[in-house]
């Protein structure tokens, strides 16, 4: 059992999101990250591997209504 916390995802309707006024407010962070580049063609870096130890990201201003289910 791994101990990661549940995410919950629910769609939006595109109705909803042109409803929305003045846009989406989204923000977040990421913390222990780490990327390993290669040289790629002309000179420019492709991205061969990487990791991460945590992501929080936040979504506001979209009316969402009631929770179905």
């Amino acid at each position: 059992m791994s101990n990661t916390p549940r995410i919950e995802t629910r769609e939006i309707a595109d109705d909803d999101l042109d409803s929305v006024a003045g846009g989406l407010s989204v923000s977040g962070s990421v913390d222990g990250l780490t990327a390993t580049f290669a040289p790629g063609p002309n000179g420019i870096p492709i991205l061969t591997g990487g990791s991460v130890k945590s992501v929080s990201l936040k979504v506001s201003d979209i009316p969402l209504g009631p929770l179905h289910g």
